[in-house]
This record gives structure tokens, sequence and C-alpha cells, in this order.
């Protein structure tokens, strides 16, 4: 930036502030070089460097946000997408400024970073001056600062726009923002990314509500009968008797008397029947089941609204009761932790977020994955990766792929990665914490730009793929030791499930039906009930993976039912068993402390019978016992 031009924006704030000179800038933006000055104590002959916090502060930040963070993340993808092509980036700050999440052309990492459009930078107005997002959060409204509208003179390149994103209790919770290091002069060029960022912060609102929010019933609401369906304009929150617990910010603002959004005006705990001419007990009758024209709602002012009503309770209860969901009976048996899985899966399986999968090794994630490709993309390709099974030296020219004569080796003929092979369908990456670092800037480069360069080519080939990631090591953890991209974290985890372990699931005895063939547990394969009993007890280390393959043995060594010596030898060690309710002790004390004749009793080994006394904590106290 020359020195003119910045002695030249330095000026005309002075003009402003010191000599109440009247200029052609919008009052929102005169009004903030004045509380910069007046209210923060900012100096506009002193220019600031970009602030990025120390990594462990902005952990302390994302983790108080990150519920909302994580809804939101699908919104910013989209977003960026818009916008790819024209230099932009996508930031989501919380309501101090700090950015928590951001989205930017990882090759642009190092100038996006020190002009502060990136992750950890803080843009308060209060540090940064006049700027989109700390202007946003002091007045709670949209605002464009663009380029001289900035205070601060190391910012006028800069052009940003931004919208304020609220709770459901009416808080400002986050903001965002879309920013560009260059742009051209004339503010009105930012129109249409002004109109994207409140488009996209009115939906992540209404998702927090829809989803998040805890409630009896949801209304959601427009003027128009075309999209109220699909992309309604406002919704609230009731609760069993009406009253009004929740709201995006365009609800407030329709039903206030005034027009305008005030804190001080808030419609939290009033009822619905303050604002719309309706009866609570009609609620019900204006679900989706509904015809448009009985869905007409007036206001009490006149005007009309077109409303959806869901019953959230009533939703959740049904799809635990009812075995006809697509989830019951697939991915589990009534098992309260993977039911709330399963219902947000149903929610998401068809938009473009990318999802992340953490639990031990043998919980099912690859398994889960392809239940998520069949919701959308069944007659797509799913491509699974084993990061951590194939040689460092070869994962990127099989992630990748290449073109002929790449290097000593290589097929004449090139090869196709399997990102590419992907294309179209689900790209599922297994242990993703152990790609290797290098390699991780390229597969962002991948999901951002939604393209594939092939090794020896700079041709790009455009992609759609949903991208599936697993992993049973703490990425969090890996992402401070520096070990894996933080910005790569939050691409890959738009949404993350965490699967249980097999050890702190409740639909064991469904699990075990259903890996052993039954049909309800009634078929020609019959369980003991100590067998089943022994089972149920065992803890699974090796969690649903172990499961299957110790029933998949056990039932081919069976003769026709499987009784508790058909069990491997660690289940039966693991077991509270009881012969005829005798005890191990019962049973020693009735053989005579014959360790021969006990375990060919229960048919096994000798050094089974000792293991399991010690675990029993069995002490031989007579000399003649143990006897032979």
């Amino acid at each position: 930036m020359e020195k003119s031009q910045s002695l030249s924006h330095v000026q005309e704030i002075q003009k402003v502030i010191y000599e109440k000179s009247l200029i052609p800038r919008d009052l929102a933006i005169l009004e903030s070089w004045k509380r910069c000055v007046q209210l923060h104590s900012l100096d506009p002959l002193i220019s600031k460097d970009a602030y990025i916090l120390p990594e462990a502060k902005l952990k302390q930040h994302q983790e108080q946000l990150e519920d909302l963070m994580r809804t939101a993340r699908f919104g910013l993808e989209t977003l960026y997408q818009e916008i790819v092509g024209q230099n932009y980036v996508v930031l989501l700050t919380d309501a101090e400024g700090v950015t928590v999440d951001y989205i930017g052309d990882p090759y642009k990492d190092d100038e996006l970073k020190q002009a502060g459009l990136y992750l950890g930078s803080e843009w308060s107005e209060h540090r940064a001056g006049t700027c989109g997002i700390g202007s946003c959060i002091y007045t709670g409204e949209p605002i464009t600062v663009h380029q001289t509208d900035h205070f601060d003179a190391s910012h006028i390149s800069l052009t940003c726009t931004a919208a304020p994103i609220y709770n459901p209790l009416g808080e400002l919770s986050a903001v965002l923002d879309v920013s560009a290091l260059h742009s051209p002069e004339i503010k009105q060029s930012q129109a249409f990314a002004q109109h994207l960022v409140r488009l996209w912060a009115i939906r992540i609102e209404m998702a927090v509500l829809v989803n998040n929010f805890q409630s009896e019933w949801i209304i959601t609401f427009s003027k128009s009968s075309v999209f109220f369906a699909v992309a309604p304009e406002y919704a609230v929150a009731l609760d069993e008797n009406g009253r009004i617990t929740g709201a995006t910010r365009n609800a407030t603002m329709l039903f206030n008397s005034t027009g305008s959004f005030l804190l001080n005006q808030q419609i939290i705990g009033t009822s619905v029947t303050d604002y719309l001419e309706i009866d609570l007990e009609d609620v019900p009758k204006l679900s989706r089941t509904a015809s448009v024209n009985e869905r007409i709602v007036r206001m009490h002012n006149g005007e009309t609204l077109f409303v959806t009503v869901i019953s959230t309770k009533k939703k959740i209860n049904n799809i635990i009761s009812n075995p006809s969901s697509r989830a019951y009976g697939i991915l589990h048996g009534g098992d309260p932790q993977v039911e709330r899985i399963a219902q947000k899966i149903e929610k998401i399986a068809q938009i473009e977020v990318n999802i992340l999968l953490h639990g031990e090794t043998g919980t099912g994630k690859e398994f889960l994955s392809k239940y998520i490709h069949k919701l959308r993309r069944s007659n797509k390709p799913f491509i699974a990766i084993n990061c951590a099974s194939i040689p460092e030296n070869l994962i990127e020219s099989e992630l990748f792929g290449y073109t002929s004569g790449t290097f000593t080796g290589a097929r004449r003929e090139g090869k196709i990665g399997l990102i590419e092979q992907a294309n179209g369908g689900t790209l599922f990456l297994d242990e993703i914490g152990d790609m290797p670092f290098n390699l991780q800037a390229r597969l962002l480069r991948v999901l951002s730009e939604k393209e594939v360069v092939r090794i020896g080519s700079s041709a790009t080939k455009a992609i759609d793929v949903r991208v599936i990631s697993a992993s049973h090591r703490d990425l969090r953890k890996l992402v401070a030791d520096g070990k894996f991209r933080e910005d790569l974290y939050y691409r890959i985890a738009g949404i993350t499930f965490c699967l249980p372990p097999l050890r702190e699931r409740k639909d064991l005895e469904w699990l075990i039906g259903k890996f052993l063939g039954n049909e309800k547990e009634n078929s020609s394969i019959l369980l003991e009930p100590k067998a089943k009993q022994a089972l149920l007890e065992y803890k699974w280390p090796g969690n649903i993976r172990q499961m299957v393959n110790t029933l998949s043995l056990t039932k081919a060594l069976s003769e026709g039912s499987i009784s508790f010596h058909d069990l491997p030898e660690e289940v039966q060690l693991n077991s509270t068993y009881n012969s005829s309710d005798e005890s191990l002790e019962d049973l020693l004390e009735g053989l005579n402390w014959n360790i021969t004749a006990v375990a060919n009793y229960l048919g096994c080994e000798r050094s089974t019978i000792y293991r399991r006394m010690k675990k029993a904590k069995i002490v031989i106290e007579r000399p003649d016992k143990g006897l032979e």
C-alpha cells in the first residue's frame, strides 16, 4: 500500500472525527469510525498487523461454539463453492470476533494469514477497528466494509461482508463473513456477496433451531406458497403449552410489532397465539401430510403465512419404537447412542456435508459409511481407502493417479486414482489420521476445489464426491501435536459421529441374533441360554469385528446348536458361568477338586480352569486338594 494512499485515508478519518466534515460514506461506517476513536481509543495513524490467537486459546473459542460449527459447516462449504472462482474466503467467527472456522485457497495460506483472513484471527472492532465482522457484532446487523471503509489503513485493500447468526434465544452467537484480498473499487460490486452471506446466515440459524433445539413443536413458515416446504423463511419452537421457546431472527422481526429486531422486545415466553390466528389443538394438524391449503395461517395483522409443523418428540419416539424405520434393524436394535446417530444421518443424508466417523477399531465405521452411501448414491461408486495400509511411497499415486511415464515402473497408459474413481459417489478415507502430512495439503485442495490433478499432469478434472473419513485416533490431538492439518480437519469434519464401543451398547442381544443369521433368534441355529449369557457378559475388546468373526466360527463348528462349550476360550473365561446353578467352586467341590475331571466336564483345557479359578479368587487350601 502506498504511503500517499494511507495518509489520505487517515486524513479522511480525521476530518470526520475532529472537523465534523460530511463525506459520502455509509452512516454505519461513519458511526464505526467515531466509535474506534471515542470508544475504543484507536489512533488512525497507528496501523496494526492482523492478530492471530495462539492455538490453545483458539481451541477454547472453538470448543465453546462446537455445536454451531458442526451445524454451520455445510453452509460454509456450499457458500464457498458459490464464490470459489472469485478469490473470496469464508470466515465463521464467534461473538467475540475470533475466527473459529474458515475456508480459503490453501495455496494462498501465507498471504491470507498475513491479512488476517485465516483461522484464529480476531476481528473485534476494538482490536481491528472498522471491519465487517467487528461492526456486525457491534450493530447486530449485516454490513459490507469495503476497502477504505476500514479504519485501520493496513486493511484498506480488503473487502468484507458479514451477517450475524443468532441462537434460538435471540443472542448473537456467531458472524458469517465473506472477504477478499482484492476486489473492484466500486462497493456495489459486493451486492451479490452480501446477498449470499445474508441467505446462509438465515439458513444456519434455521438449521440450528430445527435440528438441535429441544422443544415440543417446530413451526417453519414462509410468505410464499411455492418454497415454504423446502426453503422456509422463518421458524419458531414451541413447548407443549404453545409458548415460544426459541425463534430465528427473521421470525422475531416478523412477530415484533415494530418490525425491527430489538433484544428488549423478545418474543420468547409469549404464546404463538399472540401473533397467529390459530388454536393450539390445531397445531398437530399442520404437518407435512396436510395439503397446502390446509396449512394457511393468518397473522393478527391480516398477513398470510404458509406453515409446516414438526412434532419433534413424537418423531423421535416413533423412530425408536417403529421397526419399519430405515435405520432400526439395520444399524441398531434399540441402542439409544446409535439411535441418535441414525436420526441425524437420516436428516443429513441428502445434503453434501463431509462426515467424520470416530470410534475404536471394529465399531463398524465402514459399515456405517456404506449405509450413508446407500441412502443417496446407492447406484454410484463407493471407494474405500485405508490410509494406514497403503505404503507411504505409493499412497500419492493410489489416491491421485498419474500420467504415463511419470516414474519408473509406472503403467504405460497411466492410472486413474482412487479419488477420481469415486467421482459421482462416495470416497471413504479409513484411518485418515495415518495419512502422510505432506499429502494432506493435496487432499485439502481436492476437497475445497472439487477437482483432482494426476501426478505428472497440470490438467484438472472436476469431481463430485461425498467424503466420509474415519479414524480410531484422536484427530484433535494430532492437530495439536502438529501431525494433522487443522484446516483439513475442519474440512472433513462437517459433522462428526462417535460410534460407541460394543461394551457400551444396549442392543447386544439383537446384534448376536443378527450376526448368527437369526430372525428374532428363531432359526435353525439354537443359542443355548448359558452360551447366550456368556456372549452378553463378554466385553468384546475387538468390538463388532470380533463379534462377527467369533460367531461365524462358532456357528460353523456347531452342530445345530451353540452351547457354552462351543464358545472360544476367552469368552468362557470372562463368563460368570453357572452349570445347573453350580458355581465353579461347587463344581470343583463336587468332583473332589480334580482339575482334570472338571476340565473334561466343561470341555476345556486344564489351563482354562486354573485361569478361571484365579479370576474367581478360588484357592486350593487343603493339601489333598488338586491331587490327581
